[in-house]
């Protein structure tokens, strides 16, 4: 039994809102499995934000008040700037 249940992790990938889609979906598709697992439950926890929130974060109109949260956040654009 792994300790990630990866089709619920995926699940919760899907957001409202298609900006975040292309965002957080193609990261957990490409990048997740390759974290270490103290950067994969970082992850997961920032699934349990909303989307208001995510969409404030990821654009740059805020800023998460979390540290870990925040660098996520950072990795996964960093990282997303890199893929384009």
């Amino acid at each position: 039994m792994t300790k990630y249940n990866k089709l619920r992790i995926e699940w919760d990938c899907r957001r409202g809102m298609l900006e975040l889609d292309k965002v957080i979906m193609p990261f957990y598709q490409q990048h997740f499995d390759q974290l270490p697992d103290a950067q994969k439950d970082v992850f997961i926890r920032l699934l349990a934000c909303t989307d208001l929130q995510l969409f404030s974060w990821f654009f740059n109109r805020g800023q998460a008040s979390d540290p870990e949260l925040q660098q996520m956040i950072n990795y996964i654009q960093a990282t997303l700037k890199l893929a384009d």
